[in-house]
């Protein structure tokens, strides 16, 4: 059976598991509607800029709903009471349902389903109110970001006769360059999409690309062999969409630590609006710099001019947009540091990925998956050592931000 129906099918049947710690503890309402978010991205085939701009916008409709009727914390936006008691259950339920329907009408019936599975179990209030409260918040953050600059995309095809250290689309799986204005999607707390934009990077020849640039060759080319084979594993299990290694994690921190309704409400938001943010940003950058690929550094000419990519490849395919800094680095950083603030860094994670036959990894620090997703990008020979660094910088100062300036709880 493939993902896809797997999904639909356990969904429709009210089945809301992921690995053996969800089927072995119950979980509530936001852990169980952000994993039918994020898998319902993925059946929509939304890429990481459109897949975590989406579980943003759920995460806080999911917040306001139920912050509207517990009153813990400080709004996002929607700041509306119920006039009696109502749901807080009922409000997270209904909330994610509208925001993934409005987004996802194909997936209206499978939804639907996972909506109705979801009500029957609920007694911590008048469902019907809690449902009302829910409906308003997510119509209001859709509203809300309706015209953010998130569509329509369109793509890069690059300039005529690109020099040394220019950008144009690669061989591979896409092409050509992606998503080149989402840079300018109004980001859900920065100021813009070039607040923490990052200082340009090392100029060609210098010490530190030479020294990155070996790196890269060495460890991510198809056939190396000094990569290992556990680093083969990292640059293969965090292929995956970013924002699935991020929420995956908040799902069983969630659980492990037992986290409360009202508590997981604050931590999904703050993690779903960091990593969508950081991904802005860095869009930012990457248009901005417009630098090239170690694809196209390894096969190049002394002028800068490819004539095959047959002389050096990448492990992993290059993705279709520039290269620094790592989009992937950013996400997982802004992610995984607002993480560490509720939960501390020595935790142990199983995760799971979405690459075909690669096992799971056991983890036991959150620093741990920052590090190894960031240098899995060098072991996948599609980035440099100093893009990696310096996304994860502006991953953590967006965080900081985020904690900062976001929605707290006030009690």
């Amino acid at each position: 059976m493939n993902r896809n129906l797997l999904f639909i099918t356990a969904i429709g049947a009210g089945i809301l598991t992921v690995n053996k710690a969800f089927a072995q503890q119950k979980t509530d309402v936001i852990v169980q509607w952000n994993l039918i978010t994020v898998k319902a991205t993925k059946i929509a085939k939304q890429n990481s800029n459109l897949g975590s701009r989406t579980v943003a916008i759920e995460a806080i409709a999911v917040y306001d709903a139920v912050n509207s009727i517990k009153h813990f914390g400080t709004p996002y936006h929607y700041n509306k009471a119920p006039s009696g008691p109502a749901s807080a259950e009922a409000a997270v339920v209904q909330a994610a349902h509208d925001v993934l329907v409005n987004y996802f009408p194909a997936q209206k019936g499978s939804l639907d389903s996972a909506l109705d599975a979801s009500i029957k179990g609920i007694t911590d209030g008048p469902v019907n109110t809690g449902r009302d409260v829910g409906a308003a918040a997510a119509a209001d953050i859709i509203a809300l970001r309706a015209n953010d600059g998130s569509s329509p995309l369109t793509t890069y095809a690059g300039i005529d006769k690109p020099g040394v250290g220019a950008y144009r689309p690669t061989p591979g799986k896409f092409a050509p360059g992606i998503d080149v204005e989402w840079g300018n999607v109004k980001p859900f707390l920065l100021k813009n999409g070039k607040q923490f934009l990052p200082v340009p990077p090392p100029a060609i020849g210098s010490d530190e690309y030479k020294k990155a640039l070996a790196e890269v060759n060495e460890l991510g080319e198809i056939k190396s062999t000094k990569r290992t084979v556990d680093q083969t594993h990292i640059a293969q299990f965090y292929k995956q969409d970013a924002e699935l290694t991020v929420n995956e994690g908040a799902r069983q921190l969630a659980i492990s630590h037992g986290t409360t309704l009202e508590q997981n409400a604050l931590i999904f938001a703050l993690v779903d609006i960091a990593e969508a943010d950081a991904r802005i940003e860095i869009w930012g950058g990457k248009y901005k710099y417009l630098a090239w690929r170690p694809v196209t550094a390894l096969n190049a000419e002394a002028d800068g001019s490819v004539t095959s990519y047959t002389k050096w490849t990448p492990l992993i395919n290059t993705p279709a947009h520039p290269s620094y800094p790592s989009g992937h680095s950013a996400t997982v950083t802004a992610g995984y540091e607002v993480l560490k603030k509720f939960f501390g860094d020595k935790n142990h994670l199983e995760l799971h990925t979405t690459t075909e036959g690669e096992p799971a990894r056991t983890v036991e620090s959150l620093s741990a998956v920052e590090f190894e997703n960031g240098y899995s990008r060098i072991y996948g020979g599609i980035h440099y050592a100093f893009e990696n660094s310096s996304a994860q910088n502006v991953g953590r100062k967006v965080a900081e931000w985020v904690l900062k300036n976001g929605p707290h709880k006030d009690r």
